[in-house]
């Protein structure tokens, strides 16, 4: 008997603290003498309470007379869950003694599914020929190999529930044996539910993935089985359980890949099946190139050969026939040749049910071949890549299609030689006069967005896209709109507005699947990684990547890339160790160096420090630079990368890292209002200079670098200030004598994104006499709640930059209202109760249908009091930070997001209260900040106050009734908050009001 043993009693009658009861259970999982103990002493404990309830008084209630579950009051956030059915069985045991047991039998359930030497657990319904689910349950019961039971009728074959079997199961505590039942039977939410109770294991979260498939939830499926990996890492079922999950994202090749794993542990029937699926699912995928390679391969015959393009590959694809179709007009050296092209012409005028190409055939036959052969001839060539058209020689050859009158010809090597975003002007009048400018419309739009983002203009760019996909969808040319869709989601996620790339990348590569477009798979897949990665859902960015590799694993090149990139997954994360290993294998791939490999090789140094040889260091160097040599390098990309050098240099040679990055300052002060490249060069360069100060605890130089990386002047007394990436963390406090004290944390253990450690006591000391205290805080800090005690008054400011002036002359005051909204019932939302107050005199109230966001945007513009209630969303395609959700307009729009409030100005200077669920939560972004509460302020609202977390509907019109009350009086907004939460926390009220957060 260890010492650990003799914690067994205190365990199982709750006298453990947390921390002590969590050290238990993992002992529990490996000690054979406790298991056996924990069981006597449950055995005991259920009989102490049969004999109490023999002595028990009274008749025992039935179904009708036991209390019914009063309905938890709605929130203001997401989806409610649906109503669950009725428990099988209401007698629930009671009791101490007996409580104790269900834990402890749940702790038992827990820790011994993933054993075959356990004794055989009895199942709640009888064994089939067939199974129920595609996937693999943990139950030792389910280990031997059951066909699929689906019948094509759509149907599966869910087993009969023994109910008294299922009631001894939950009498028990065997809530992992209950969850069985319900995953087999299909009730997946009540197994999630029960799943989640117990202590997570390979077998709960394998399990728990399932439950999450059959709930739709294929993303979290995969997050789930990934966290059992990395217990298990060979077991078959894990392995089987994530296939399923990459299959439903559509990743056909790294889900055959899963397949194939689970197949190699030689499991009788399991493996045949393994092997079937991971064949079916290659060959699904492979099918798709083969198609893609095919079109492609007869489209190029056609252009420059004129052997006629298969119909049937027409109609597979009409868009890709019409590409190549008007490229053979182009490189046609002969009438003749062009009138062959009518047949093909035809087919696709019948797709589109219009003229467009066949009337194109006939003005092309009309021309004079002995001035139009020559000029097609150069089109054929460069077409072919026999000929190499760039610079002066490129001018020339349009200036001689410009001079021969040859239109056609002139619009098409515009696009062909890549000078869309040279010529728009000319190309849009070319568009305009081509007969046919809806099939061109896509180009353009690209070539319009390219200028614009060449001159740092990122909104027209953006607009230019959008409005090119309208026209484009409404004109039906799939594969010129997949084309738009996919620029517009690298644009988005080059602004880390992640949440709009994936949802325009994931729609544009199922369009992609439709119509085997191979190659426009290719280049989504990427950006899925991508926005992936950036809205940090590693599961998801790694899936992707396996999807990707798969695609040309032979490709060295492409698995470089591929071990990079998961090796930026696994810094992310603090691990550095797996991180290495990546790059290692990357390594064995000579390739030419990125600026993803510098970032990746510059964090891994750092997170090595001591223990990362000379050499490895003179590596990095040398492909500094060597990328330093690549031409293709934009301004901004070489700020990142001079950027990248300094924040490596400044961990060995101080001094001339901080003269680097001072440099990167410099160069990028005035590209970073146009150039996002240019404004993250800024702001990561500030960073790295903010955290070389703490460390050196040089804390006011780190304030005023903080200070200048958010535009803001720093107040000079009781001030929090904080700072933080990665390992490392800042906190630099002001007291009102403003001298300042901070403390440097560097070897962090969890990510910052999981959870900021709290601010320091002494620290708090430091600001204990302070009225209110302001807090200047990074991008991904801003906004966090709880940074101190609900009884101190303090507040985020706001980051500068371009945020709206306060106007000279005091407004007129005016209290907007919105209230009783009417989200699309699609959403599920439960109706909040009705606003209980009476509009004051000259006061806007927008309520039912009425409150609309271009309703609401508009009556903000002058309003000096917004009070918004309503339910607040995160976690949506609609936006990377928290929404509105607010009545939907003619056109269906119902979200205000931080994104409306670009480009508006609150001339107000309105104090505004958002009364919603998750309101603060923001984006998760290191160069700016993004979210409801800092694009109002940025709009010009002098102070939002806003929740952190859900907010009960029946509590929050009274209290922010109160806090507006306490603002009219001309309490400043952090101590009306602080006077207002503490009085409601006196009153004994929810913790909700503890993480509301007051912004200025």
């Amino acid at each position: 008997m260890t010492p650990m043993c003799e914690q067994l009693a205190a365990f199982v009658d709750g006298e453990l603290t947390p921390e002590e009861a969590q050290a238990f259970s993992v002992h529990l999982a490996e000690c054979a003498e406790c298991q056996a103990g924990l069981e006597d002493q449950v055995q005991a404990g259920l009989a102490v309470q049969a004999a109490a309830e023999a002595r028990a008084p009274g008749p025992v209630a039935s179904d009708s007379d036991a209390p019914r579950r009063v309905a938890a009051p709605p929130m203001r956030s997401e989806r409610p869950r649906p109503p669950r059915a009725p428990a099988w069985d209401r007698r629930r045991v009671v009791g101490f003694a007996a409580a104790a047991a269900a834990v402890v039998l749940a702790v038992l359930a827990v820790v011994r599914p993933w054993r075959a030497a356990d004794a055989p657990r009895e199942l709640p319904f009888a064994l089939a020929s067939a199974r129920p689910l595609e996937g693999r349950l943990s139950h030792p019961g389910l280990e031997d190999y059951r066909p699929l039971a689906t019948m094509r009728s759509g149907t599966a074959g869910r087993p009969e529930l023994n109910l008294t079997t299922m009631a001894a199961l939950e009498q028990r505590g065997d809530l992992h044996g209950l969850a069985t039942a319900y995953l087999a039977s299909g009730e997946f939410e009540r197994a999630a539910d029960l799943l989640e109770k117990l202590p997570p294991s390979p077998a709960v979260l394998g399990d728990l993935s399932l439950a999450a498939l059959g709930l739709g939830q294929p993303e979290r499926a995969l997050g789930l089985v990934e966290a059992a990996l990395e217990e298990a890492p060979d077991d078959a079922r894990l392995h089987w359980n994530r296939g399923l999950s990459l299959q439903a994202l559509s990743l056909e090749l790294a889900a055959a890949a899963e397949f194939q794993r689970a197949a190699q542990a030689k499991e009788p029937g399991w493996s045949t099946e393994a092997r079937e699926r991971a064949d079916g699912l290659r060959k699904g995928a492979l099918a798709r190139r083969d198609s893609w390679q095919a079109m492609n391969a007869a489209g190029m015959a056609l252009a420059l050969e004129g052997t006629p393009y298969p119909a049937t590959m027409a109609r597979r694809n009409p868009d890709l026939a019409r590409l190549y179709l008007y490229h053979a007009l182009r490189a046609a050296p002969s009438v003749e040749r062009v009138l062959a092209l009518l047949p093909l012409a035809g087919v696709l005028d019948d797709a589109t049910r219009t003229k467009t190409a066949t009337a194109y055939v006939a003005r092309v036959a009309e021309a004079d071949f002995a001035r139009r052969g020559p000029l097609a001839q150069t089109y054929r060539a460069v077409l072919e890549g026999t000929e190499t058209l760039v610079g002066a020689r490129a001018d020339a050859y349009l200036a001689k299609l410009r001079r021969s009158g040859e239109r056609d010809l002139l619009l098409g090597a515009v696009l062909l030689l890549h000078q869309e975003d040279q010529h728009v002007e000319e190309l849009a009048a070319l568009v305009r006069q081509s007969g046919e400018p809806a099939w061109y419309e896509a180009p353009l739009a690209r070539g319009r967005a390219q200028a614009a983002l060449a001159r740092g203009d990122t909104e027209t760019a953006q607009r230019s896209l959008q409005e090119g996909l309208t026209s484009c969808r409404g004109a039906g040319f799939q594969y010129r709109c997949v084309d738009l869709q996919q620029h517009l989601a690298a644009l988005y996620n080059r602004l880390d507005r992640r949440k709009e790339a994936e949802a325009l990348a994931r729609s544009a590569l199922e369009e992609a699947f439709r119509t085997d477009s191979w190659f426009q798979e290719e280049v989504l897949l990427s950006d899925l990684v991508t926005s992936a990665r950036l809205r940090h859902a590693p599961a998801l960015a790694r899936a992707y990547l396996d999807e990707y590799v798969q695609r040309a694993p032979e490709d060295c090149a492409r698995r470089s890339e591929y071990h990079h990139a998961r090796a930026l997954l696994a810094v992310e994360d603090l691990d550095a160790r797996a991180a290495r290993r990546e790059v290692q294998d990357a390594l064995g791939c000579p390739t030419a160096p990125t600026l993803l490999e510098i970032a990746v090789a510059g964090d891994l140094l750092r997170l090595e420090g001591g223990t990362v040889p000379g050499r490895e260091l003179d590596r990095v160097r040398e492909r500094i630079r060597l990328l330093r040599e690549d031409s293709s390098l934009s301004a901004g990309d070489r700020l990142l990368l001079d950027h990248l050098e300094g924040r490596i240099l400044i961990e060995r040679d101080r001094e001339a890292g901080q003269r680097l990055l001072r440099g990167v300052i410099t160069g990028s002060a005035l590209k970073r209002s146009s150039d996002i490249e240019a404004r993250k060069a800024w702001s990561h360069s500030h960073h790295v200079l903010v955290m070389d100060a703490g460390h050196a605890k040089e804390w006011d130089a780190a304030v005023a670098l903080l200070a200048e990386e958010l535009d803001r002047t720093a107040p000079p007394s009781c001030l929090l200030a904080l700072a933080g990436q990665d390992e490392r963390l800042l906190f630099v406090a002001r007291g009102p004598d403003g001298k300042a004290e901070g403390v440097y944390l560097d070897a962090l253990k969890r990510p910052l994104r999981e959870g900021v450690p709290e601010v320091p006591e002494r620290l708090r000391q430091v600001v204990s006499a302070c009225e209110s205290v302001r807090v200047l805080a990074e991008p991904i800090l801003q906004g966090r709640p709880g940074l101190l005690p609900p009884e101190r008054a303090w507040s985020y400011l706001a980051p500068g930059g371009h945020r709206v002036a306060a106007p000279a002359v005091a407004p007129a005051a005016k209290r907007l209202l919105v209230s009783d909204v009417e989200p699309p019932a699609a959403l599920g939302l439960p109706r909040l109760m009705p606003w209980k107050g009476e509009p004051g005199p000259g006061d806007v109230h927008l309520r039912g249908r009425a409150a609309t966001p271009e309703a609401v945007l508009a009556e903000m513009a002058d309003a000096t009091e917004v009070e918004l209630h309503t339910h607040g969303l995160s976690g949506t395609g609609l936006s990377d930070a928290a929404f509105l959700a607010l009545s939907p307009d003619g056109a269906g729009r119902y979200a205000l997001t931080a994104e409306d409030l670009e480009g508006h100005t609150l001339k107000g200077a309105p104090v505004v209260l958002l009364a919603a669920c998750d309101a603060n939560v923001g984006a998760w972004r290191y160069h700016a900040v993004w979210s409801l509460p800092s694009a109002l302020i940025q709009a010009g609202a002098r102070a939002v106050v806003a929740p952190s977390t859900q907010v009960p509907d029946v509590e929050a019109g009274a209290f922010f009734q109160s806090l507006l009350e306490a603002l009219r009086r001309g309490v400043p907004p952090a101590q009306a908050l602080r006077d207002t939460r503490v009085r409601w926390l006196e009153q004994g009220s929810a913790k909700w009001v503890q993480d509301l957060v007051a912004f200025e």
